[in-house]
């Protein structure tokens, strides 16, 4: 009983902090999907020029997901030692302590590429496939 009532606080912050990181990720996959409808409206006519040059869905999409990709590995990596040297401190708080082991902020990586590429593959995709004369038409 007595350890029950000890932890009560961790598994209140432990609540807390799943629904605002739900939240959090909501709110960016909105701005990811938000930055990704811009930026294929301004690379239309390019998009237009590549796929009149010959150019496959799967290139068109991977030149924009290179765009982002680009500026979430460089978040990465500067999150990653951040991220240490909180829970670091967080873990040092307790009786029974745990090594963060390098595994876990790779797949933490892994999992945000992964997110942004679900958010911006549909965006990509439709611009991939939309009719390049549609897009030079009025030039």
């Amino acid at each position: 009983m007595f350890f029950r009532r000890q932890y009560n606080d961790e598994k209140k912050i432990k609540v807390l902090f799943q629904c605002f990181s739900a939240l959090a990720i909501f709110i960016s996959c909105i701005g990811l999907f938000g930055l990704a409808v811009f930026v294929t409206q301004r690379r239309n006519k390019e998009i237009g020029i590549r796929k009149i040059a010959g150019a496959n869905i799967l290139e068109v999409t991977g030149l924009i997901f290179q765009d982002f990709a680009k500026w979430l590995l460089l978040a990465i990596v500067f999150s990653i030692p951040c991220a240490w040297y909180i829970m670091h401190k967080w873990l040092e708080n307790f009786a029974y302590k745990t090594t963060l082991s390098w595994w876990i902020f790779a797949l933490a990586g892994l999992l945000a590429l992964g997110i942004a590429l679900l958010t911006i593959s549909w965006q990509s995709w439709k611009a991939a496939t939309k009719n390049p004369v549609e897009a030079l038409k009025y030039e």
